[in-house]
């Protein structure tokens, strides 16, 4: 059964040409694409939650029960159903219906296709129902591939096994024009291997000539059945294997030619239903890959971001958090804000080094978040001082917080040569938006109560109260 990751299936299915339903055992629909939305004359909203078995779009009924039983059995479902279209006329439709498994139960991927004529049931039924399996198993594996690579190889596997062929190669043009496979299967040519291991050695930067260069050059897809023959031919590498039959399908974007897959040795030649099974794969290999590029760039860039609101020392959240985190805060949700500085630090730097410092940093750091919830922020201001973020508190919980961070940090031992010492901290602490309406004007005020914390003699929580008021 298919994984179906929520993550994955609405981007990879919204602009599929077929109309596709995500149905549930009892018939109703979850999800429908853009062209199902089209199709039918409704917008996404209107469709989801209503029984597929039902839609006025059905010129003759679908008995969902039967179906679902069925697919339950086998996994994969193929029919014909009668459909009426926005326009009011009927028209035949293709269903083909694969079994998958979401991340909130088990569902029908329903892929249905406008029949302008009756085709060859048993070879469009079977090049339909490869395409519906290596659509499915991209749902399911483009997870795990890490690398362009990977993915390259799990597509011509597919390719190679929809076609019957011994071995191929896809891949992109270069910035300079030229050819670069992101996968080569293994033609038993040792030539093509990694020296000392059984990894093949991809074509980098490869000049495009002879016939195999043609659906680059041209855009067209090619059959070569007699590649020896061809007018284009221009010989093979000395110990590369016989090639007794070649299909090359460009890889297209936007109406450019962005790559190629090419297979070869196919047993009685290639024929136009490997062609037409190779382009729909093609489409779906082209925005799979870079819709994995573009998931990478996005990562990367909320990784650099991300680390650019932490302190690289402690890991701790920095100011510049801070200050976005207060832009993005709501006056219904209740924070406490609590200001905390490390008593004496200066000396321990003066008197045992800053690396020393820095360690007693980190470990104040550790126990900071070992006090605190998921759902608060520890944040390295500056210096030995720090600032909490206590979501949604009471007062009690805000203290509680305060003095277990206290009372933890007291107990802890702390080594430097041969000396052993220990360290406190005074905590203060404000209310949001009880205090001030800003975090910025809370932690202003949790810093005078942290001062008087000080000035009371450290190692002690004080919470900030109006009018100089100290509790």
């Amino acid at each position: 059964m298919v994984q179906l990751p929520a993550s994955l299936w609405k981007s990879a299915l919204d602009g599929a040409s077929d109309e596709i339903y995500l149905v549930d055992q009892h018939g109703f629909i979850h999800y429908a694409n853009n062209a199902a939305v089209s199709s039918m004359g409704f917008n996404e909203t209107q469709l989801v939650g209503q029984q597929i078995a039902n839609l006025k779009a059905n010129a003759a009924p679908v008995d969902w029960t039967p179906l679902w039983t069925d697919l339950v059995r086998v996994g994969f479902v193929r029919l014909e159903a009668q459909r009426r279209g926005a326009d009011g006329n009927d028209y035949l439709a293709e269903w083909r219906i694969t079994l998958v498994e979401h991340e909130i139960g088990t569902f029908a991927l329903i892929m249905a296709s406008r029949l302008l004529k009756r085709p060859n049931v048993e070879t469009a039924d079977n090049r339909k129902t490869l395409v519906a399996n290596a659509i499915n198993q991209v749902l399911q594996d483009t997870i795990n591939p890490q690398t362009d690579n990977e993915i390259g190889e799990l597509w011509l596997k597919m390719a190679e096994d929809m076609t019957g062929s011994k071995y191929g190669f896809v891949g992109e043009i270069n910035e300079e024009g030229k050819y670069d496979a992101l996968a080569l299967s293994d033609p038993g040519w040792d030539a093509c291997r990694i020296p000392g291991t059984n990894k093949t050695k991809l074509i980098m930067n490869m000049v495009f000539r002879g016939f195999w260069g043609l659906p680059v050059t041209t855009g067209e897809s090619i059959i070569v059945n007699a590649p020896d023959q061809h007018p284009q031919s221009v010989g093979r590498p000395e110990g590369h294997p016989p090639l007794t039959a070649f299909l090359g399908v460009p890889m297209k974007h936007n109406g450019q030619v962005i790559g190629m897959f090419a297979l070869a040795n196919k047993e009685g030649g290639y024929d136009e239903e490997d062609v037409k099974c190779i382009e729909l794969l093609s489409l779906s290999f082209v925005e799979t890959l870079l819709r994995r590029r573009m998931m990478v760039r996005e990562q990367d860039l909320h990784e650099a971001r991300d680390a650019s609101l932490k302190d690289p020392m402690t890991g701790l959240y920095n100011r510049r958090f801070f200050d976005e985190f207060q832009r993005n805060l709501s006056f219904e949700k209740k924070t406490a804000v609590l200001a905390c500085d490390v008593d004496h630090f200066k000396s321990t730097n003066d008197t045992y080094g800053h690396a020393v410092g820095d360690m007693v940093l980190k470990e104040v750091a550790a126990i900071m978040m070992k006090c605190v919830r998921e759902s608060d922020y520890v944040i390295r201001i500056g210096g030995e001082e720090f600032a909490i973020l206590i979501q949604e508190p009471s007062n009690e919980v805000a203290q509680l917080t305060a003095e277990r961070i206290r009372q933890m940090l007291a107990r802890q031992v702390f080594h430097a040569a041969s000396d052993e010492f220990s360290k406190t901290v005074s905590i203060g602490i404000a209310m949001f938006p009880d205090d001030a309406d800003s975090l910025a004007g809370c932690l202003e005020l949790a810093d005078k109560a942290l001062y008087q914390a000080k000035e009371g003699g450290r190692d002690r929580v004080v919470r900030y109260v109006a009018q100089n008021q100290v509790l």
